[in-house]
């Protein structure tokens, strides 16, 4: 079997094995796998951005927030349907995303991150002070998306999404763009001097990455109904960087699979309180430093490892 047909059929079956999980599980677990849903799409776009385009972000989960926000209020103060409501939510966050990416162009390392980390903390301050348009910390209602929708049917709408996305993610990154990314990453400097546009193209990385935060945030939004402050937190970043790190940030998938398997995981260990989050950061450093590909990728290289082997032997 050839490896492009191993992959497809591991995503196929991986997708199937998802599509009959809710005639297994109760509502809880339903309900906990959607959120991971969410997870998956947001730690894919921050992989996007850092794994394959080399530029750090700390805002991730605060542009996921500004989408769910925009949504919201576009539906409530513009009459907007939730499925607009979810369009406006892509063009806001990626324009601040592409307005971000002009701002630190210049920025590498520490001072990049540093920066997002203020961009983050400005919009959470702002969507906390605002009390008159986003009802501060107590939290702005948003609109079901699926009126009278069960949480199975949410858990399909949102599985769909996530497929989706990953899917357009992986064309965009097999494209002629995607080739501008990954030479941005290995060196700026001669990617520009083989002619890439490198200003123009780490502008729209950036854009790219927020506008699927955007979008994952407001599917968030209306699924829960909810919209606080406390999602664009740091400490929601450091839960979405650690899935990311995890799963296996150079890669959109793996990074997805990680959002969805320690989303349960964290569930799993609720009981635990805050400590479930130092035993995530340790791992997190266990992951860095001992599968720098992370769990999935190391578990794909062994098992293509050992596929080659066994082609050998015969």
């Amino acid at each position: 079997m050839t490896p492009q047909r191993a992959r497809t059929l591991a995503l196929g079956v991986l997708l199937a094995g998802f599509a009959v999980l809710p005639l297994l599980l109760g509502d809880y677990w339903i309900y906990t796998l959607t959120i991971g849903f969410y997870y998956a799409i947001l730690a894919a776009s921050w992989a996007l951005l850092v794994g394959y385009v080399g530029r750090i972000s700390f805002a991730q989960a605060a542009m996921a927030g500004l989408g769910g926000y925009a949504s919201a209020l576009g539906v409530q103060h513009l009459g907007l349907p939730p499925v607009l409501g979810l369009g406006l939510a892509v063009l806001v966050s990626g324009a601040l995303g592409l307005a971000i990416g002009w701002l630190t162009l210049r920025l590498h390392g520490a001072y990049l991150g540093l920066t997002t980390i203020a961009f983050a903390e400005i919009l959470r301050i702002t969507a906390t002070a605002e009390y008159g348009l986003t009802e501060g910390s107590r939290g702005l209602q948003v609109a079901p998306l699926l009126t009278g929708g069960s949480r199975t049917e949410y858990y399909y709408l949102l599985l769909g999404v996530t497929a989706g996305c990953l899917v357009l993610m992986g064309l965009l990154l097999r494209s002629r763009l995607g080739l501008f990314f990954q030479s941005i990453r290995e060196d700026e400097d001669g990617a520009a001097s083989l002619g890439v546009n490198v200003t123009l193209w780490k502008m729209v990385a950036f854009a790219i990455s927020s506008a699927f935060a955007g979008l994952a945030g407001g599917l968030y939004g209306h699924f829960v109904q909810l919209i606080t402050p406390s999602m664009m937190s740091l400490q929601e970043m450091g839960i979405v960087l650690a899935m990311a790190v995890i799963g296996g940030f150079h890669n959109v998938l793996f990074a997805a699979l990680g959002g969805v398997a320690l989303q349960v995981l964290l569930e799993a260990l609720r009981e635990l309180g805050e400590w479930r989050l130092v035993a995530f950061g340790l791992v997190t450093l266990l992951v860095l430093r001992l599968m720098p590909n992370g769990i999935f990728g190391a578990a794909v290289a062994t098992i293509a490892a050992r596929m080659r082997r066994n082609g050998g032997d015969e």
